[in-house]
């Protein structure tokens, strides 16, 4: 299935940075945004694609530091506030400065540099080890003369998607390196999780925190022994062909129906009209994993709709008459007696037939949309 689609849905952005910090963004798995950034960062969300921009020397404290476009990065999960120096620069000069932060889940380096959990964070006392990563790091950089449009002013700003792809479809070799990109709540209350409105399938993608579902990305990976690649299900389930599919359908049933149909970095999709509401958790179980599948999917739905439905009514003022949680499986399981047992729990389960929901187990009501 062709996903290119999906990255119309994303953002783009320029993140820009001494190559020692981006060495610490490795290490840590987050970069840092100024306090006068913070109505940009508030913009950032889950599954933005940025591009890994080094200063040269003259914005560095290492005089091999090279200027020019070292690599691809993915927006991850957990966005927070620090109150502590963690740069080399924060920490040469006691300084918090780059307070905002923004979660990693990918890095896709132009170089190889050593396994990460191998060295230390770059700061003063380290600067010998630093000397030899930075070499490393720069070696393959593009330099932004070579992009044409490529904004080059200050820290941070939005990329044109036409800049975009020019980055993103070069024919090197990617070496990538995954963070603890793992779903989660946001620490930071001043920057909620939000749904929003999807009308396809693809849109759905929009907050998938990784760039392996591409083909022309994936093709070009190179992975070392030490690579930390997390292929977990909540980064890489919704670029499933089966996932994609039974999406479609609910989409397709709900959207002829008049219904309101939502989704975000967390929820499948989240369908209502004044009265009813439908939050679906959408699984592949292709592969003989219905347990498996569905016993993340159960404590996924009541999360879910503790936390994200419930300040969903609360903002929209809205109480329904009929809600029904639901797992939407793209196959039907034989597993009777754990079918039983989710529906004990006032939890539906339900496959796609003939353009409707078709009950595995008791209805519970949710058919009649």
């Amino acid at each position: 299935m062709d996903f290119s689609d999906a990255l119309k849905t994303k953002q783009f952005f320029r993140f820009t940075g001494p190559p020692e910090h981006w060495l610490t963004a490795l290490k840590y798995w987050t970069w840092g945004l100024e306090e006068h950034n913070r109505s940009q960062w508030q913009k950032v969300q889950t599954g933005d694609i940025f591009f890994i921009h080094s200063t040269g020397a003259s914005s560095s404290d290492f005089p091999n530091a090279k200027s020019g476009i070292i690599g691809i990065g993915v927006v991850g999960f957990n966005f927070s506030i620090k109150d502590f120096p963690l740069w080399h620069y924060e920490i040469k000069n006691n300084e918090n400065k780059w307070p905002l932060l923004i979660p990693l889940a990918e890095i896709y380096l132009f170089s190889e540099i050593p396994d990460p959990t191998t060295w230390d964070n770059p700061e003063p006392k380290n600067d010998n080890q630093t000397v030899k990563l930075i070499d490393q790091l720069v070696s393959n950089r593009i330099p932004t003369s070579e992009i044409k449009g490529f904004p080059q002013m200050g820290s941070f700003s939005r990329v044109s998607s036409k800049v975009a792809e020019q980055i993103l479809f070069q024919k090197r070799p990617l070496y990538l390196y995954s963070g603890h990109s793992k779903r989660g709540v946001i620490k930071d209350e001043s920057k909620p999780s939000s749904l929003m409105k999807v009308h396809s399938a693809t849109e759905t993608l929009r907050s998938t925190a990784s760039l392996r579902f591409l083909s022309e990305i994936n093709k070009r990976i190179i992975l070392k022994p030490y690579s930390l690649v997390i292929r977990d299900n909540d980064i890489l389930a919704r670029a499933d062909s089966a996932h994609l599919s039974v999406m479609q359908q609910l989409l397709d049933i709900f959207k002829a129906k008049g219904y309101d149909t939502w989704s975000n970095e967390f929820i499948d999709l989240f369908a209502h009209n004044d009265k009813k509401s439908f939050l679906f958790e959408v699984k592949s179980n292709e592969n003989k994993n219905f347990r498996v599948q569905a016993r993340k999917g159960i404590a996924q739905l009541f999360e879910y709709d503790y936390f994200d439905i419930n300040k969903y009514k609360k903002e929209k003022e809205i109480e329904f008459q009929d809600r029904y949680k639901v797992l939407a499986l793209s196959q039907e399981p034989k597993d009777g007696k754990y079918i039983e047992f989710i529906n004990s729990l006032d939890l539906g389960v339900v496959t796609i037939e003939n353009k409707s929901l078709k009950p595995i187990g008791k209805d519970l009501g949710f058919s009649n949309i």
